[in-house]
């Protein structure tokens, strides 16, 4: 890696020649370094605009692929730049306008205008805008490639720390909290904004459920994600039997949401949602009659709504549990504890 840098080749191609590579197939988007290409709506059209303004905008990294022997093409992937080309793309294929609220500029002539709607000169600006583009060589690893990705982004701050994960592993673990996080069911409570669920805050979650089924309540720092992420890389012989717990689990759950609006409103956050997943798996390895769990949460959630500290010592508990360090093992610990022995304990 000590070279990388030396051997890297730059180039300032127009857009013109960026969409037309990227159609031809000649570039290709890798989504095993960031699977999510969705930008949120404002973020497309300020690209465009900035674009549009004269503006530069970051460098994209492409990797070269081993050269065809017999045809001699070349394909370069995408490594860093993947939702800028993305959108870019996109915006000329007439996907989405330039909505006026997020420009700066709200008076432009190209305001609320889609690709074909654009006057002459604004769609050749954008044609004749260039691009820095720095190729790396085809004989680096694929592993260099990671490292290089992660480096880049650790130091603008662009990724969170699950984007992070999602360049760097590709294995078991990730896929089933994809496939976890992926559940229409997550869709249907609206946990998840549709930015959070861009920088998969969503797939987090998922994996701080996995984390539960393997070792417990556990805190979702960096470092213990990772460490999950790490020891189930390549070896999860349990995937298939967690994911079937979960979503059972969440089947039930989702079975009272649908009955019990509120209860549904209660629990519809990540906070909660986790303290009611644990407390139904821990009842359910109890052989607790889950069919008399609504009115108990009903009534947990009118007194907890009505903030009399006086009312209940378990659900004072809960409450300051859940607003304070609320991802800790400790405030984890409390609140499913709390709920447990309410559900228990509650005519």
């Amino acid at each position: 890696m000590s070279a990388i840098n030396e051997r890297i080749q730059p180039g300032r191609p127009t857009i013109s020649e960026l969409v037309k590579d990227l159609n031809s197939g000649k570039y290709f988007i890798d989504n095993s370094y960031q699977r999510r290409l969705v930008w949120v709506e404002k973020q497309k059209v300020r690209l465009i605009e900035t674009i549009l303004m004269g503006y530069p905008m970051p460098e994209f990294y492409l990797w070269q692929q081993p050269v065809d022997t017999e045809t001699g093409d070349q394909r370069l992937s995408v490594v860093d730049g993947q939702q800028r080309m993305s959108s870019i793309s996109k915006f000329i294929g007439g996907e989405w306008s330039l909505k006026s609220k997020y420009l700066d500029n709200k008076d432009a002539e190209y305001a609320d205008k889609k690709w074909s709607e654009l006057p002459s000169e604004c769609k050749e600006k954008i044609w004749n805008y260039v691009v820095n583009i720095r190729t790396i060589p085809f004989d680096f690893e694929r592993d260099e490639i990671v490292v290089l990705f992660k480096r880049l982004n650790e130091t603008d701050k662009s990724l969170n720390p699950q984007e992070i994960r999602n360049a760097e592993f590709d294995g078991l673990f990730l896929k089933a909290s994809e496939e976890v996080a992926n559940n229409p069911l997550f869709n249907s409570w609206n946990i998840f904004s549709d930015n959070e669920k861009r920088r998969m805050t969503d797939i987090t979650f998922a994996s701080s459920l996995l984390i539960y089924q393997r070792n417990g309540i556990s805190n979702d720092s960096v470092a213990n994600i990772n460490k999950a992420y790490d020891l189930f890389n390549e070896i999860y012989e349990d995937k298939e039997k967690d994911l079937k717990r979960i979503t059972e689990t969440c089947s039930f759950i989702d079975s009272i949401f649908k009955e019990y609006d509120e209860i549904s409103k209660f629990f519809s956050s990540t906070v909660h949602l986790y303290s009611l997943f644990v407390a139904i798996d821990y009842l359910q390895s109890e052989c607790f009659e889950l069919t008399l769990l609504p009115p108990k949460l009903l009534k947990f959630i009118e007194i907890y709504k009505s903030g009399d500290k006086n009312t209940s010592t378990l659900i004072s508990e809960y409450r300051v549990a859940s607003q304070d360090a609320t991802r800790s093992k400790k405030s984890r610990e409390i609140r499913v504890e709390s709920l447990v022995d309410w559900v228990n304990s509650a005519d």
